[in-house]
Formats: C-alpha cells, sequence, structure tokens
C-alpha cells in the first residue's frame, strides 16, 4: 500500500513538472518574440530624437553665427504671391457691436485680429469654429458656421452653466 501511494505521488510531481515546463517555455517564447519588435521600436524612436536633436542645433549655430542657411532651403512658389493685409494682433479689446452675424471669417481676421483662443469642430458635415476675442470688459465668444459669422455672445461661466441647466442624468440613448 505505501509503494501505491508513493507512486501516484511520484507520478503526480512528474505530470505536475512537465506542466510547468511546457508553460515556462511558451512564455519565454512569447516574451523574446516581443521583445524582438520593441528593440526595432526602439532604434526608430532614437533616430527620430536623433534627427530632431540635429536639426535644432543647426538652427541654433545658423542663429548664432546669423547666417540664414535654413531659410535657403524652403521652395519658393513659381507665381509671386498676392498681397494680404496682416491681421490685426488682436492685443487690443474689440467691440462685439460690430461683429454682424453673416460676416465672412476671413473679413473678421482682417478687423479684428487673430483670436485668443479658437476651437474646430466638425457637425452634420459642416465646420464649426468658436472664436474668443477680449473686450473691454470681458471676452466675446463668436460662433462660425461655414465660415460665416452664426452668433455672438459672451462665454459662458461654470456658474451660469450649472445655474442654468440642473443636474439630470443623461440618457444612454442620445
Amino acid at each position: 500500500m505505501r509503494t501505491r501511494c508513493f507512486s501516484i505521488g511520484v507520478f503526480c510531481a512528474v505530470a505536475a513538472l512537465g506542466q510547468t515546463i511546457v508553460e515556462h517555455s511558451a512564455a519565454t517564447a512569447g516574451a523574446s518574440t516581443a521583445a524582438a519588435g520593441a528593440k526595432g521600436a526602439g532604434k526608430s524612436i532614437g533616430g527620430v530624437f536623433r534627427g530632431l536633436s540635429e536639426t535644432l542645433d543647426k538652427a541654433g549655430t545658423a542663429k548664432e553665427t546669423g547666417s540664414t542657411s535654413a531659410t535657403a532651403a524652403v521652395a519658393t512658389p513659381s507665381a509671386p504671391p498676392k498681397q494680404t493685409a496682416k491681421p490685426a494682433p488682436a492685443s487690443k479689446p474689440i467691440d462685439p457691436s460690430q461683429v454682424t452675424e453673416g460676416l465672412d471669417r476671413d473679413e473678421l481676421i482682417a478687423r479684428f485680429g487673430e483670436p485668443l483662443l479658437q476651437l474646430s469642430e466638425k457637425k452634420n458635415s459642416q465646420l464649426v469654429e468658436r472664436l474668443w476675442y477680449r473686450t473691454a470688459s470681458d471676452q466675446v465668444e463668436i460662433k462660425l458656421i461655414g465660415g460665416k459669422v452664426a452668433s455672438v455672445r459672451p462665454p459662458v461661466s461654470k456658474k451660469q452653466e450649472e445655474t442654468a441647466s440642473p443636474a439630470t442624468p443623461s440618457s444612454p440613448a442620445q
């Protein structure tokens, strides 16, 4: 009886050892395969940063020596560029009453300069832009739809949002 129990114990230990060896081999093979792929990615990323560093070094030495070799590589257009009025800087406050609905985006920028902040998104296959400008007292948000002014309003503060729309659970079917 003792030999039988001993034999069963040895058999179980040998079976468990075999299973352990198989699992260890599978894990080692998977890890070495993943490491080989990651090795190439590391070299690629290193090359990108090396190139960036070289470009920045060249720009720094060009600035120190006063040469403009970096700008000499820029291709010039074959046709002469159109003379366009440079947008006015947005440092001075604007008068929101001068912004009318239907005003073209280019005209808006030409009159008031670049906005302090700009957000663009696509809704229903149309470009929707929100531009923020400084006014004498606060800010104004100008909403453009399809390149035309759709609305002009002061931006909504967090307190106004909370009081305007009480917290209601949103339905998942929206």
